[in-house]
């Protein structure tokens, strides 16, 4: 496998609903994207026990969470080092997603998890900026 290492960074926030993309480099945000989902909630208390006949929406959810990635995974550039921030299983199952791409076409990157909740554009900039190297400068009054 091969190493290259690149100024260019780029944040994932997603979840099950959407993902935002920001691609960063020292001159600022290179590329935006915002990406909807297919991908039906998950209805825990439906009142039927687990082992009843599903909606057919359900039993397609794993194939359109796969279509979801692939869409997510287009819009970052391949040689980004990335950082994905999000809360519950999508953004574990994502990275996972990432490095096993990686894998099979013999590439390495940089990909960081980190678990949160919904956060800001500029939130997710300013930690896209930390995991790059460089963090906003602060200046503090005198």
């Amino acid at each position: 496998m091969r190493v290259v290492p690149t100024p260019h960074t780029t944040g994932v926030w997603i979840s099950a609903s959407s993902a935002v993309v920001l691609g960063w480099s020292p001159g600022g945000i290179d590329h935006r994207n915002s990406i909807e989902s297919l991908v039906p909630g998950r209805h825990r208390s439906t009142g039927r026990p687990p082992t009843a006949d599903h909606p057919s929406g359900e039993g397609h959810r794993d194939e359109r969470m796969r279509v979801f990635f692939a869409r997510v995974d287009a819009a970052l550039p391949a040689r980004d080092d990335v950082l994905l921030v999000g809360d519950g299983e999508v953004v574990e199952h994502f990275a996972d997603h990432l490095r096993s791409e990686d894998f099979v076409s013999g590439f390495t990157r940089r990909v960081e998890l980190v678990k949160s909740g919904p956060i800001t554009e500029r939130q997710l900039l300013a930690r896209i900026r930390g995991f790059a190297g460089s963090p906003a400068l602060r200046v503090l009054p005198d």
